[in-house]
C-alpha cells in the first residue's frame, strides 16, 4: 500500500549556470554548500526551513540543463524514489538510490521524503492511497492512475516517502533548473 502525498512549501528562486551536482550530503543543522554552488544556500535554507527539517544528513541534487522538446529532465513515468545510501550501507550495494533492494524484512522499506523545486513546470504527482507494489527500481508505470497534479514552477514541494511522481516531456526546448533535497529517513513527513 502506498500513501502518496505532497504539499506546497513556499516560493523559491533557482539559479542557472548549466551545473550538475548529484547527491551532495550536508547537515540540516548547519548547511554548507559545495564550492561553486554557494548560490544554492538561500534556496536550500528557505526550503528546509519551510519543511521544518532541522537535523540529520540531507542529500542535494542540482540539475541545470537545456532540455530539448520531447525530452524529460529527470525520470519519466510514474515512480517512487528510493533511499539514498552512502557507500557505507550494510546490504552490499554500490552508492546510489535503492528501492526494494533495501528491504531486509525488518520493517517497512525505507524511502526518503524529498523536497523538489524547478524553474519550469515539468513534474506531475499524485495524492491518494494506492494498492500497489513498485518494481525493484521504484517504477509504477504498470498502474492505472488518475490525471495527477502538475507542480508549478518556482515553488518548493515536500513529497512524502511514497509519493508517486514523474518527470514530463517538454513541449519545447527549455532551460530548466531542478533541485531535489532528500531528507533523512528519520524525518517525519
Amino acid at each position: 500500500m502506498l500513501t502518496s502525498d505532497f504539499r506546497e512549501l513556499c516560493g523559491v528562486a533557482l539559479p542557472y549556470e548549466g551545473r550538475q551536482k548529484y547527491a551532495y550530503g550536508f547537515d540540516l543543522a548547519d548547511p554548507i554548500m559545495p564550492e561553486g554552488y554557494e548560490d544554492y544556500l538561500e534556496p536550500v535554507l528557505t526550503l528546509i526551513g519551510a519543511a521544518k527539517a532541522k537535523e540529520g544528513m540531507a542529500y542535494m541534487t542540482v540539475d541545470e540543463k537545456v532540455i530539448e522538446a520531447g525530452d524529460t529532465q529527470r525520470r519519466p513515468k510514474p515512480h517512487v524514489d528510493g533511499c539514498f545510501m552512502p557507500n557505507k550501507n550494510g546490504w552490499g550495494h554500490n552508492e546510489g538510490w535503492l528501492h526494494n533492494c533495501n528491504d531486509v524484512k525488518s520493517g517497512p522499506i525505507g524511502r526518503m521524503a524529498v523536497i523538489v523545486a524547478s524553474s519550469v513546470v515539468g513534474c506531475r504527482a499524485w495524492k491518494g492511497i494506492f494498492d500497489a507494489e513498485p518494481k525493484s527500481d521504484g517504477d509504477l508505470s504498470h498502474l492505472t492512475l488518475p490525471e495527477g497534479i502538475m507542480l508549478p514552477s518556482n515553488t518548493g514541494y515536500l513529497l512524502s516517502p511514497d509519493c508517486i511522481h514523474e518527470s514530463l516531456p517538454m513541449s519545447e526546448r527549455v532551460q530548466r533548473t531542478f533541485l531535489r533535497i532528500a531528507l533523512p529517513l528519520s524525518y517525519a513527513y
